[in-house]
This record gives structure tokens, C-alpha cells and sequence, in this order.
């Protein structure tokens, strides 16, 4: 039994953000942001990158940050399926027991935040990673059957392969958000198909804050960025409403979570504070 003070609550509360859009929206930069947040709180952060492609934003929005602040920040350059599902997971590995035997193990990552950047855009690199090797091959198979690819060009990989990845996916969601630290997701836009649909719905499922992020250039010029609230389960991070006009007020949440000086980090993390 546990006997809980007030102050305890907070602490016990996980965080779990799923920020999806398409491409440019902001969804790896505000990432970033929060990271950088965390960062200079004293904390540590995992994040997976699927694309090795954050190098520049990191370059930009770490500048300013100490050593000690850039030591508690752990990258995992994850460009194959196998290693982005193994950070998922916590990093996973095969032990031999015996001659005929193995367990797998789980060396959970010790942090206070993971990122996991671009589901989606795993997904399809992996799809695109597979199509090549069957049409370099020229044939794949189902089952113990053989089917030739006739044309390369109209060449559809079929549910088969990527049902199972899909699978994968929403279990080391389930294994990760298990885990006592926090969980920053970001996907692009599902596919109007079945199998992305039920993948959507699986894995908005699994999150407390789901916001779609949008961009568009104003009459003169200059982008703005705003966003969609598509779930709040019993939160106010960012707001009550269904529509962020601003991302900066989610970036502002995270600021006071931990009692930080809200006008000193928004300088550090590119918000304009209103007069």
C-alpha cells in the first residue's frame, strides 16, 4: 500500500503525445522544442530518429545548451525497422539458453522522455525497402508459393508483408507505453485505406493527447502554424478547446510542468512572449 501526498499526483501522470500532420507542419521541430525543455529541466531524453534527418534543427536548437544539458541527450539513428522497433521496445536482445533455446531480454532505456519520430515514415521505408528487394529478385512468396512479378512498374506489395509489421508496431507501442517515462510520438497523415485506418484508430488509442498540426502561408507570405486537438483525454495540456491557433501554447505547458521561468525558456525555445 502507498500512502499518496498531493504533490505526489503530478509525478505519476506520464505523459503521452501523439503530434500528427504532413510533411512541414512542425511536428519533428516542435519535437525538438520540448526535448530541449526536458533537456534543460535536468532531464533525460531518448529520441529515434527514422531518417538520420534532425541533424540541422538539433545543430539550431541545441546551440545554446550546456554540456552537462547535451549529455542527458541520447539519439538512435534508427534507418531500418529492426533498430526503431528496438528502441521502441527498450532495446531488445536475443539471449542464448543452452543449445536449443533463447529468451529475449529487455534492457529498458533509462530517461524521463522518449521520442519516437515518424511512425508512418518507417512503415514506408520499410514497404519501399522490401518492394525493391522482391523486384530485384523478381518474385516474392506467400505461403510456400512463388509469384513473378511481371511488372515492376505496377508492382504492389501485398497486405501480407506489411499486416505483420503493423502488428509489431501497435504491440511495442503497448510494451513502451508501459514504461514509467514519457512518450512524444509523431506520424504523418494515415492513409485512407482499411489497414491504416484500423492502425489510426489503434494507436490514438494508446495516447492521452492527440493534435493534428497544420501550416499555411499567410496573405503575406509568412507561415503559420496551428493545430487540431483530436483527443484531450481528461487533460488541459494544451487547452480545453478543439483548436490550438498557436503551437506555442502546448510548448508553454511543458514549460510549467516543471516550474521552470516560462519568460527565460520561451526566449531559448523561439516564442515571442505578447507585450
Amino acid at each position: 500500500m502507498i500512502n499518496m501526498k498531493r504533490e505526489d499526483l503530478n509525478k505519476n501522470v506520464k505523459e503521452k503525445l501523439l503530434l500528427e500532420g504532413n510533411t512541414g507542419v512542425g511536428k519533428t521541430y516542435d519535437s525538438l522544442r520540448i526535448v530541449k525543455i526536458y533537456l534543460m529541466a535536468g532531464k533525460k531524453v531518448v529520441y529515434i530518429d527514422p531518417e538520420a534527418g534532425t541533424d540541422r534543427d538539433i545543430i539550431k536548437l541545441f546551440d545554446d545548451l550546456t554540456d552537462e544539458e547535451l549529455s542527458r541527450f541520447e539519439l538512435i539513428n534508427a534507418t531500418n525497422i529492426e533498430a526503431y522497433l528496438m528502441g521502441m521496445y527498450g532495446l531488445r536482445e536475443e539471449v542464448q539458453i543452452g543449445t536449443n533455446q533463447t529468451v529475449i531480454k529487455t534492457k529498458y532505456i533509462d530517461c524521463d522522455l522518449k521520442v519516437c519520430d515518424g511512425l508512418i515514415t518507417e512503415i514506408e521505408l520499410y514497404k519501399t525497402k522490401l518492394s525493391r528487394n522482391f523486384i530485384e529478385q523478381g518474385y516474392y512468396e506467400i505461403g510456400g508459393k512463388q509469384f513473378t512479378i511481371k511488372n515492376p512498374d505496377t508492382f504492389v506489395l501485398p497486405y501480407n508483408f506489411f499486416g505483420k509489421l503493423y502488428t509489431q508496431i501497435k504491440e511495442a507501442l503497448v510494451v513502451m507505453l508501459d514504461h514509467k517515462y514519457d512518450i512524444i510520438c509523431t506520424t504523418h497523415m494515415f492513409k485512407n485505406t482499411d489497414a491504416q485506418k484500423d492502425l489510426a484508430q489503434s494507436i490514438y488509442q494508446k495516447f492521452d493527447s492527440v493534435i493534428r498540426l497544420n501550416k499555411i502561408i499567410d496573405p503575406s507570405g509568412f507561415p503559420d502554424w496551428s493545430g487540431n486537438i483530436l483527443k484531450n483525454r481528461g487533460r488541459e495540456s494544451p487547452d480545453k478547446s478543439s483548436v490550438l491557433t498557436s503551437v506555442d501554447p502546448l510548448i508553454v505547458y511543458f514549460i510549467k510542468k516543471f516550474d521552470m521561468n516560462v519568460e527565460e525558456v520561451c526566449e531559448r525555445v523561439g516564442i515571442v512572449m505578447e507585450e
